[in-house]
């Protein structure tokens, strides 16, 4: 079995402004500008935690959203929230990253060491593992993935919030960090794919709970071993379903999904 990690054991810090997603946009435009405020900003609240010389680290960012938006549509993409502090902090220090969106007035972020789950919590059997051997930006990676998918799971997930756990066995010289997106794109034979016309469009606004772990194995070369878990999220007060993935947070994972 992959090593899962636990979310960092110390004390989430409140974010002074809600959290910006990736921007592709253009250095000037309105929306690198943001990004670039939001992450000085964070840069400045986590100090020491994140210092140059911090590896084996573990952070989990909590992005509350407005009650008037709706969890699983409209593009509050998980990892587009964590790519960007991963480019910052440098992603090679950290083993494991954590985020989960819900309704909330505020946001916040914990980095602190990164050490291995309690193995009652982490020992849930994958729903699949996959082992890529060509280059992630070729679109054999992702059909790779995705026809391992599509054979585990013929069909998508039934529609409503979902719990995503994803773990790369990889070499240490790989920005593992750049394999998240294109990763998430392949599945959606799991997400559901809203335009049968563009697969690599699923629907992963759904996830409102996502777990990304890396082991680093160095015999792998340039292959990488994907390990997937994923499991509906219940509606407040009911017990998740056991067996679907392996815990990533220590509260209650029930959410709204409106």
């Amino acid at each position: 079995m992959p090593t899962l990690f636990s979310p960092p054991a110390v004390t989430p810090v409140r974010l002074a402004r809600p959290p910006v997603l990736e921007s592709w946009d253009a250095t000037g435009h309105p929306s690198q500008q943001r990004l670039r405020a939001h992450l000085d900003s964070v840069t400045a609240l986590v100090g020491p935690a994140a210092a140059a010389d911090a590896t084996r680290l573990a952070l989990a960012l909590d992005v509350g959203l407005g009650d008037h938006i709706v969890l699983t549509r409209g593009g509050h993409d998980l990892d587009n929230y964590l790519f960007p502090l991963a480019r910052t902090f440098g992603a090679g220090r950290f083993d494991a990253v954590f985020a989960r969106k819900r309704h909330a007035a505020s946001s916040t972020i914990a980095i602190g060491p990164a050490a291995p789950a309690d193995p009652g919590r982490a020992a849930m059997p994958p729903l699949l593992s996959v082992r890529t051997s060509v280059s992630a930006t070729s679109p054999a990676w992702k059909e790779t993935i995705h026809q391992a998918c599509r054979a585990a799971q013929p069909e998508p997930y039934p529609d409503g919030p979902l719990h995503l756990v994803l773990c790369f066995r990889l070499s240490a010289r790989r920005n593992w960090s750049t394999l998240w997106k294109p990763a998430i794109d392949a599945l959606g034979p799991l997400l559901g794919i809203p335009d049968p016309g563009r697969p690599y469009r699923p629907a992963d606004d759904r996830i409102v709970d996502l777990a990304l772990h890396r082991n680093v194995d160095d015999s792998l070369n340039h292959d990488v071993v994907m390990t997937i878990w994923c499991r509906p999220v219940p509606p407040p007060g009911v017990e998740p379903v056991r067996g679907g993935g392996p815990d990533v947070h220590t509260e209650g994972d029930s959410v709204r999904s409106n």
